[in-house]
């Protein structure tokens, strides 16, 4: 069970933009993976898109008639996931994840007001 899922409100922690908060996109896991098989773990791969955090520009040239949107754009870099905490829904601070078993099911709960993230 991973810490941080998509759809989770974080906070940027170190970084260009600390402080600033938005909702995961996207997670990338940092497994290596060839012909649908795990091979090895690279923990600098694990990142997530945050929306609206780490916007760059992207010069995108017309390519044929895939892209329909061409120039100069604007693109969320993914960052790595220690540089991001969850935001507890319930005391609403950047907080530590923790996991327990209720009714069998593993479930995150907030470290700093013990309430359930996870719905259960």
């Amino acid at each position: 069970m991973q810490r941080i899922k998509k759809g989770d409100t974080v906070q940027v922690i170190s970084g260009n933009e600390i402080g600033a908060r938005g909702d995961v996109e996207k997670i990338i896991t940092g497994w290596n993976v060839k012909n649908k098989q795990r091979l090895d773990r690279d923990p600098d791969g694990d990142r997530v898109v945050v929306r609206g955090v780490n916007i760059r520009k992207k010069h995108q040239r017309p390519t044929g008639q895939t892209r329909t949107q061409t120039g100069i754009i604007d693109v969320e870099i993914p960052i790595h996931i220690s540089n991001v905490m969850l935001v507890c829904p319930n005391c609403d601070e950047a907080v530590r994840v923790g996991f327990r078993f209720e009714d069998e099911r593993k479930v995150r709960f907030c470290k700093r007001c013990d309430a359930n993230i996870d719905k259960v």
